[in-house]
């Protein structure tokens, strides 16, 4: 398969960016390990150590709904879930931190073309 080099850039600026954010609490921890495990193939991360616990953090909290998709819910729903979401956000930010600065300390060597 032939990858380009901006896209696999443009993704691992995405995931870096996504990490900085998850730290300075400016994005949701569960919203930015969604938004890191989507973008992992086309940075070419997939089986990085830093990036998996981003792919765990999804799925295991892939039925709450945050973002966008809380239009498409009754507020009577959300009120039942938010409990869940609190603990799952405080739950990621607690697995997350860790891989969120090593990928931020290693972004000057992934912002490189990968070998």
């Amino acid at each position: 398969m032939s990858w380009n080099q901006s896209e696999v850039i443009a993704a691992r600026q995405i995931i870096v960016e996504t990490a900085k954010g998850i730290l300075s609490e400016s994005v949701s921890p569960v919203e930015g390990a969604r938004t890191i495990a989507r973008h992992r193939f086309k940075a070419r991360l997939e089986d990085d150590f830093d990036i998996l616990p981003f792919v765990g953090i999804s799925s295991e909290t892939e039925s709450l709904p945050l973002g966008r998709e809380r239009a498409h819910w009754q507020a009577r729903a959300l009120a039942d879930l938010q409990g869940k979401i609190d603990e799952s956000q405080a739950w990621a930010l607690a697995v997350a931190s860790t891989h969120c600065q090593s990928l931020v300390t290693r972004s000057g060597s992934l912002m490189r073309w990968p070998d």
